[in-house]
């Protein structure tokens, strides 16, 4: 695990863009660095019972149901890198439905739709 917070958050990222942890890092230096802990440290990168993968599917419903769509952006790129496949997302985003609405769901479906359209692959 890097020891610098940036270099942190950069590798946990997975290559999804999130410009926020830049904006963060640099208005609040300290205050990035403690995230670093809860976000890092204590959920994506621990060693625990839930894979990395699942944790990703989580965070895609409930960013789904909270309709918001950075994080349903930035957890689906994450859960796709990490081997989820295009299903396996479409139906963490069938879940939220549940507890979120259509409208969380009509803006994760697009998003997923334009994901894979900017990778050149198709929904299977």
């Amino acid at each position: 695990m890097p020891s610098d917070a940036r270099e942190a958050f950069a590798q946990t990222s997975l290559g999804a863009e999130n410009t926020a942890y830049d904006v963060v890092a640099r208005l609040d230096p300290e205050y990035f660095e403690k995230l670093r802990g809860l976000y890092i440290d204590g959920t994506f990168e621990r060693d625990s019972a839930l894979p990395r993968k699942t944790k990703e599917l989580i965070m895609v419903g409930i960013t789904c149901a909270l309709r918001a769509s950075r994080g349903v952006r930035v957890h689906s790129e994450r859960a796709l890198a990490l081997g989820a496949s295009p299903r396996e997302v479409l139906e963490a985003m069938e879940v939220a439905v549940i507890p979120g609405g259509m409208p969380g769901f009509w803006l994760a479906v697009e998003t997923l739709e334009a994901i894979l359209a900017a990778k050149g692959q198709k929904f299977e």
